[in-house]
């Protein structure tokens, strides 16, 4: 394929701005591809110190709720460390694929000025997801530990503990909204479009692959190939 040279009209620098933008969608796909691969590898580490841990818990034959919420209160916080891991590289690839979108946007407005906003929406939607996931899985060892043992009213370390996780549940349900809506608006229809803009095919299929499980560990590869290829299809600056 022939080097693209940017329509007549648009300004000199348009070419480089684009190479730019191309550049920060290759590392998303980079980071994107490292990030699923070392969050399966960290959640397989964790769900076997957690299988580990729970063969040898060691509680007696009637076990009182705090007994039960003291020995399995290690599992949880081993699911709670699993989200950062896994939260830190997606959002590092999320937040440069909002900054190629931003470019690509001073390029070709009408295309790229509404992914890059659900761009951040998304972001938004990770911290919020994670911040209300975290404690749920930290709380739930002491609601087992605080849970009623007779017939009587619970206490009231129980029911403060059953608020804090419904609140923090809600967090996370309001930021599991906003990344669904930030990864269709934003990831999918903006590397869609990018590879409308340069006639990429295995972007556009990178794009659809993203949200579907399984195949979205295809999809980093995908994206990673269609921008390199695009970028090495502008022509080199003067």
């Amino acid at each position: 394929m022939g080097a693209q040279t940017p329509p007549a009209g648009m300004p000199q620098g348009t070419s480089s701005q684009e190479r730019s933008a191309l550049t920060k969608v290759m590392w998303f796909g980079v980071l994107a591809l490292v990030g699923l691969v070392g969050g399966w590898a960290v959640a397989f580490l964790i769900f076997g110190t957690v299988f580990v841990s729970a063969t040898n818990l060691n509680l007696p034959a009637n076990p009182t709720p705090a007994q039960v919420g003291a020995a399995l209160g290690p599992l949880f916080q081993n699911f709670s460390l699993l989200i950062p891991s896994i939260l830190l590289i997606g959002l590092a690839g999320d937040v440069l694929l909002t900054i190629g979108f931003r470019d690509l946007a001073k390029v070709d407005k009408p295309k790229f000025s509404l992914p890059w906003k659900f761009m951040i929406v998304l972001i938004i939607g990770l911290v919020l997801l994670a911040g209300g996931l975290i404690p749920v899985f930290n709380d739930i060892p002491n609601i087992i530990a605080q849970a009623p043992t007779g017939p009587g009213a619970p206490s009231a370390a129980f029911f403060s503990a059953i608020s804090t996780l419904i609140f923090s549940a809600l967090i996370a349900v309001i930021g599991g909204v906003m990344a669904l809506v930030g990864t269709i608006g934003g990831q999918i229809l903006g590397l869609w479009r990018v590879g409308s803009r340069y006639d990429s095919t295995i972007i556009k299929i990178g794009a659809i692959f993203v949200i579907i499980p399984l195949l979205n560990f295809v999809a980093p590869i995908l994206i990673l190939v269609g921008a390199a290829q695009a970028r090495g299809s502008l022509s080199k600056p003067a």
